[in-house]
């Protein structure tokens, strides 16, 4: 599995890439501290995490090599994704979508930066259906 962030991506997400952040892709299941409750819709809820490099993230047990380091995920969401993916970024829409060979996995995938937060219970997610 791979996935490339486009050289437009990079530059929307530039001020977040650093060699002491840790980069996590979080698929919206409800599981883990960035997953409040889980998607209520059909879509796929996809976010983009940068944490603290030395923080541990159990659930996100799984890697995924990009053109901007490794990418963590919750090993168990594989069928969610796709062998090779590609996050760009859409400058009409001002969004991020994750697309692969075979679609396009989610319109939209937020950036979140929980650099600053160094407990895992004081990452602070709301949803609302």
């Amino acid at each position: 599995m791979k996935l490339t962030v486009t050289e437009e991506a990079k530059k929307r997400i530039a001020r977040y890439l650093s060699p002491d952040k840790k980069i996590i892709l979080d698929f919206d299941d409800g599981v883990g501290p960035f997953s409040a409750v889980g998607d209520c819709g059909l879509e796929a809820g996809y976010k983009l995490v940068f944490v603290n490099c030395d923080q541990k993230f159990p659930d996100f047990d799984s890697k995924i090599p990009s053109n901007i380091g490794t990418i963590y995920y919750k090993g168990y969401t594989k069928p969610q994704l796709d062998e090779e993916m590609e996050l760009r970024f859409n400058q009409h829409y001002f969004t991020m979508p994750l697309v692969s060979p075979h679609g396009t996995l989610t319109e939209n995938v937020e950036v979140l930066d929980f650099t600053g937060v160094q407990e895992t219970n004081d990452f602070q997610l709301t949803h609302d259906c």
